[in-house]
């Protein structure tokens, strides 16, 4: 009997086949640690390593592997087995499925073609493709559907109607505020991030869920990735804006670093263009990340950005004259008269940002994950200008005349420093397969300081008159009027999320949850429901639907007190309504055409309003109106070996009006009604790759101004017309970026060729009213950039 069966256990043995696989994620091919695995019916279970793989041993016919992991649709694969396999088991993250989120994954060494053609996974690289004189995420950002930026030197862009600072901007998680270099320039900005480090870049323009807070139009999260563990690397790019530079590697067994600094010279490439030769910009940035495994399912990472500019403006002046053979002065005197103007300014602004986060990861189970993070964020600017006005007049009626002079100065001093302390926590809790639970909270600690001086002064006054008696009058007054702003304040925000997403069959996902968020400036308690709904009708076609409330608390601009009370600036709140449907149709040889149509209506109240003066946007610092945005976007993709593309169209009509303001409702300053852009990369052989950019937008409105003749005084003045009555000229812009790789001394190396705006054509940034040398009223184009050309080399090692 002891024999029969040794025989038989010997005899199974044999029979058996050893199954070894991975478990990925399917929009960004990254392994999923500690996944839970199930073979036949809880016959048989293991769990993943740190790097998604699994191994199996079964007897040979058919098998089913069930695999669950938190946050991720549950994963199947049917096996017949007849001799070992390596199979790979891809799960579908439930945000995928319900949000519209484009992903910039950095290129993997073991990436499939599946996933390098999928719609919304796209490597880091494409975003130098879609960016125009140095690669920058968030300009990157003006490409997709429902965003709109119309200048290829800014990083800030709007979504759907709402304001550039109605985005929430994160790095690994971590809220980053004004994450901008060139803040002083009206017309340009570079976004902070440095592209080499990033690992992928979520944009979710509407409809968000729960866990996002305090923002009304769209969430950016942009990931950083870990070093490598395994070997040293580095990396340089010099070109005719900035140099930068990377390095990474291991940090002993468990650990590595990330590391990248960059330093411009613009102040040189707009010397060398002739584009503004008395301002000098420069900045420069250093950040990394440094990951650390202090068991394999617990590690902690320290994430820091430090950011600095300087702008220094020369001192320079316009001077100005009109005369008139002629006047008519109103005490009935005629002769001639001749007016002077001059107008000269010296500025000097320096910017810091800084922000370190320290992070712990830690996975309880394969179906509860927890992540805490503390982190600080230092954000301080210095400026001082000084704007000196000259003017002098002299009016001859017959022998007599009369002289006047004098000599002002506009004096601007403004420090401004805001320092962020704060801790939050989450749980991402599978309590079924069918059913998971998310829910988290967060501390913040904020504290403002602000010194704001701003005056006119006189230097000298002289008056000097000769009808019908002479009067000589001289003055030396050193201060006429002086604007003292002082905030000294500190405050806490309070917020806490739950969701939950409960997968109904394999066709529906659905998320209900809801956040509280609590701001002790304006002693603002805010409740916000979230519903998020995806159904995925056929294996190519999937429908989603969102609805939810959003609030946003007043940024310190925004505030009307620096004093704790329910009577200060209250947050503004918008309700998302989204409905929407892609279809993915793959194609033979690696090709795919994704197309996406999302509607969408917004309603706000509580706005703070605000106004746009050549790009600046200032605010009235009262809750004074209410607004709506209804739009449609279209998004059109093609993948295929040696071509990928995509073509987006959006249309939006934003509105806003005024609490009592009989103009009623007028476009907000973000309505742009039309929007059309377009990227093709071509691989053109033999390591030559091409990308061409193009961009349509319909005009941005703004308040005309109109010359209004004075009969009494024989002078034109300038009027504000109706609020955002008139558009800007519309926008279109062509790109072209020409990239080769090679090998450089024994080393991978690639050079481009970059030409922003290659037909050279004048956009219109806003308009200037002044007034000739006659007198009469003049209106100047102010326009965005010329035709701009840059090379660039880089070298990896």
């Amino acid at each position: 009997m002891i024999l029969c069966l040794m025989v038989g256990a010997s005899w199974s043995h044999a029979q058996t086949f050893t199954v070894k696989g991975v478990v990925r994620d399917a929009s960004t091919n990254e392994p999923l640690g500690f996944a839970h695995v199930v073979a036949d019916s809880s016959a048989q279970w293991t769990t993943t390593d740190e790097h998604g793989q699994f191994t199996f041993d079964v007897v040979p016919g058919d098998h089913l592997l069930r695999c669950s992991y938190v946050g991720y649709k549950s994963g199947i694969l049917k096996l017949a087995v007849n001799a070992d396999l390596s199979v790979t088991i891809v799960m579908q993250s439930t945000d995928v499925l319900l949000q519209d989120v484009t992903v910039y994954a950095h290129k993997a060494e073991n990436e499939s073609p599946q996933v390098e053609v999928s719609a919304l996974s796209l490597q880091s690289g494409t975003i130098a493709q879609m960016t125009s004189a140095m690669p920058d995420v968030l300009r990157s950002i003006q490409m997709l559907p429902g965003v709109s930026g119309d200048n290829e030197m800014s990083a800030k862009f709007n979504v759907r109607g709402g304001n550039s600072d109605e985005n929430l901007v994160l790095v690994n998680g971590t809220q980053v505020y004004e994450p901008y270099h060139v803040k002083e320039a009206s017309n340009v900005s570079i976004g902070i991030f440095d592209v080499d480090l990033i690992k992928k870049m979520d944009l979710i323009s509407g409809g968000f869920t729960a866990r996002y807070g305090d923002r009304m139009s769209s969430v950016v999260n942009i990931e950083y990735r870990d070093g490598d563990r395994e070997e040293y690397h580095g990396k340089a790019t010099l070109s005719l804006t900035d140099f930068d530079a990377l390095v990474e590697g291991p940090l002993s067994s468990k650990g590595s670093f990330i590391i990248g600094a960059r330093q411009s010279y613009l102040q040189y490439v707009l010397k060398m263009f002739d584009i503004a030769t008395t301002i000098h910009p420069s900045f420069y940035d250093v950040q990394g990340v440094l990951s650390y495994s202090i068991a394999p399912q617990n590690s902690v990472a320290l994430k820091f950005i430090h950011a600095g500019d300087h702008f220094i403006q020369d001192p320079n002046g316009d001077l100005s004259t009109a005369s008139w053979s002629s006047y008519k002065s109103p005490d009935g005197l005629r002769g001639p008269l001749t007016q002077l103007w001059h107008d000269s300014t010296d500025q000097h602004a320096h910017y810091y940002s800084t922000m370190v986060a320290l992070q712990s990861t830690n996975i309880l189970s394969s179906s509860a994950l927890v992540r805490s993070e503390f982190s600080m964020y230092d954000q301080r600017q210095a400026v001082a200008g000084i704007n000196t006005y000259d003017y002098a007049s002299m009016f001859t009626p017959g022998s007599a005349y009369k002289f006047y002079r004098s000599t002002t100065a506009h004096i601007n001093n403004d420090e401004y420093s805001i320092l962020t302390m704060e801790f939050n926590t989450s749980l991402d809790l599978a309590v079924s397969p069918d059913y998971t639970i998310k829910t988290g909270g967060s501390y913040q600690r904020l504290f403002y300081d602000r010194e704001s001086v701003r005056g006119w002064t006189v230097g000298v006054t002289e008056n000097y008159t000769h009808y019908p008696d002479t009067t000589r009058t001289l003055s030396n007054v050193k201060d006429i009027t002086n604007y003292l702003d002082t905030v000294h304040t500190g405050t806490h925000k309070v917020s806490g999320y739950l969701e939950n997403i409960i997968l109904l069959g394999e066709q529906v996902v659905v998320n209900v949850g809801g956040r509280f968020d609590y701001f002790a400036l304006s002693r603002d308690l805010t409740w916000s429901p979230r519903l998020n709904i995806a159904y995925k009708a056929f294996p190519a076609l999937t429908l989603r639907a969102a609805w939810g409330e959003y609030y946003q608390s007043p940024i310190p601009q925004q505030l009307a007190s620096s004093t704790p009370s329910d009577t200060n600036t209250h947050s503004q709140r918008a309700i998302h309504t989204v409905l929407g449907a892609e279809l993915d149709l793959p194609l033979k040889n690696q090709a795919l055409i994704k197309i996406k149509l999302e509607g969408y209506h917004k309603e706000y109240s509580n706005l703070i309003s605000s106004t746009v003066s050549e790009g600046e946007i200032l605010y009235s610092h009262h809750n004074d109106a209410i607004g709506r945005a209804t739009g449609l976007d279209a998004y059109f993709f093609y993948s295929a070996p040696k071509f990928s593309g995509w073509l987006c169209y959006s249309w939006l009509n934003a509105q806003e009006k005024l609490f009592n303001d009989p103009q009623g409702y007028v476009p907000r300053n973000t309505d742009q009604r039309h929007t059309l852009s377009a990227i093709a990369t071509f691989e053109t052989g033999k390591n030559w790759e091409l990308s061409l950019r193009g961009v349509y937008g319909s005009g941005y409105p703004y308040t005309p101004n109109f010359a209004v003749y004075n009969a009494s005084n024989q002078q034109w003045a300038w009027q504000a017309g109706r609020t955002n009555s008139a558009s800007l000229p519309e926008y279109i812009r062509v790109d072209a970026r020409l990239s080769k790789h090679f090998l450089l001394f024994g080393l991978e190396a690639s050079a481009y060729l970059d030409v922003s705006n290659i037909f050279n054509i004048a956009n219109v940034f806003s308009y200037s009213y002044e007034f000739n040398n006659e007198g009469q009223p003049v209106i100047t184009e102010i326009d965005l950039w010329p035709i701009l050309p840059t090379l660039g080399l880089s070298c990896s090692i």
